[in-house]
């Protein structure tokens, strides 16, 4: 009794389940949200790819989720420990835990360049915002073999600090502070963008789905948007979830973190949407357009240089909440595998992640000719993570759930025992054992080209 309590002391645990929910919130809320979704939502027709986004949300984000949670309670250790633990050992459910691993080791290597690109422009904005030449700012800035890095080592430094300083100490602390100013912003700035002269126009665009326009690749980009902003098939929220306490509520939390991070999204796209459209500028501009486009909104708009640092502070803010949870990941690995100390794990995962994402940012300037399969080396990073190791890594967990724990004792996990309601337990169950994992591998299989949806 006396080891199992030291070993919980050492690994921590959430103060109170706000903590956890914020955290996990954090984890899910992040460049996914405000990076990834409105350009998407943008280029994959508006309200349309808004559609297919919550489809993909309830059909398989928050069935997914539960079962990481359960997962996570139940094995108390990180994704390699908790497999290994569960399933007596064996080395093929070892396997799907590194894979888990190497998702965040691979994510955050590529994220942490963008977060650092982030760092930089809200420091420009502090000093009164960028002027004159953008789109050509943003060129020499990422094409610049230094500057970058410098950006990328400070937000990578910042995410280190949070994570050796412990769960409830500094990932807890942290996530209930950021979390609720994340929030004011996203909701400050939703209210002027749709308040600009013609952003009503981009408003009907996000709002107003053509069903017509639906198709195949709409649904698995969605599919791929919900891995990636959830975190979900990476072993974030497994991982967050081991730090719980046995009388937590399992089908109450699974619940608010999916709604905080839909918020989030859908929030990002007010901001963004309709501002490009106020302004005539394109919509679907890729991953530039929040350093491009919204940079010349913040521009022509009054007070721009101030809503442009509230902006990039927003950014910043759901950045390091994401960057947190995968760094605790890799961090959690060599504290319940090797017994490494917190403050040493974090340090030496954080440096060797900061190693495997200096490839990303030279990417976009001396090594802007190095091709993966018709990709840059960041480009590349981002769909092996999103599209391939994230379902596969969802697809075997589903798998462990139904084949190696059992449904029957997942719902036990869920529900203390039966003392907390579950009332869509029979349809978690179903959709875990039936339709979960078929539409996982057939997107999955779309992904690599072996057949077309």
């Amino acid at each position: 009794m006396e080891n199992k309590e030291t070993v919980k002391t050492e690994r921590g645990q959430w103060a109170s389940s706000i903590g956890f929910v914020m955290a996990a919130a954090g984890a899910a809320v992040g460049l996914g949200n405000v990076w990834k979704f409105p350009y998407l939502t943008a280029k994959f027709g508006g309200g349309t790819f808004l559609f297919a986004y919550i489809l993909m949300l309830l059909f398989l984000g928050i069935p997914v989720l539960i079962t990481e949670m359960v997962l996570g309670r139940r094995g108390k250790l990180d994704p390699v420990g908790t497999y290994s633990k569960l399933s007596g050992g064996s080395s093929l459910w070892k396997f799907a835990g590194y894979v888990a691993i190497a998702v965040n080791f691979i994510v955050l290597s590529f994220y942490g360049v963008v977060g650092g690109w982030i760092t930089n422009y809200m420091f420009q904005y502090i000093t009164g915002g960028i002027k004159g030449d953008i789109v050509g700012y943003f060129g020499s800035f990422v094409s610049n073999p230094y500057a970058p890095l410098l950006w990328y080592a400070i937000f990578m430094g910042l995410t280190i600090y949070i994570v050796a300083r412990g769960v409830s100490n500094g990932i807890e602390k942290a996530s209930n502070i950021l979390m609720p100013i994340l929030f004011v912003l996203f909701i400050v700035l939703s209210i002027r963008a749709v308040t600009l002269p013609g952003a009503f126009k981009g408003l009907k665009y996000y709002l107003l789905p053509d069903f017509s326009e639906l198709s195949g690749t709409t649904f698995l980009m969605a599919m791929g948007q919900v891995f990636f902003s959830l975190n979900i098939g990476a072993g974030c929220t497994m991982t967050y979830a081991s730090y719980l306490s046995e009388n937590e509520n399992i089908p109450k939390l699974a619940n608010i973190v999916p709604v905080m991070d839909f918020l989030a999204a859908f929030l990002a796209g007010m901001i963004v949407i309709p501002s490009v459209f106020a302004f005539n500028l394109d919509p679907a501009a890729g991953p530039p357009l929040l350093f491009i486009t919204m940079p010349f909104v913040f521009e022509k708009m009054p007070l721009g240089t101030i809503f442009g640092l509230l902006f990039f502070v927003l950014m910043l803010f759901a950045a390091l909440t994401s960057a947190i949870s995968m760094l605790e990941v890799n961090t959690a690995l060599l504290v319940d595998n090797y017994k490494i100390d917190r403050k040493r794990a974090a340090l030496i995962a954080g440096t060797l992640i900061f190693m495997l994402g200096i490839p990303s940012s030279l990417s976009q300037g001396i090594l802007a000719n190095f091709k993966i399969f018709g990709l840059d080396f960041l480009s590349a990073m981002d769909f092996l993570a999103s599209y391939i190791l994230m379902p596969f890594g969802a697809f075997m967990m589903t798998l462990f759930v139904v084949r190696v724990l059992g449904l029957d004792e997942a719902i036990k996990e869920a529900t203390n025992d039966g003392t907390v309601p579950f009332g869509l337990g029979k349809i978690w169950s179903f959709l875990v054992k039936y339709v979960v994992p078929v539409i996982i591998f057939l997107v999955f299989l779309s992904s690599v080209g072996i057949i077309k949806i």
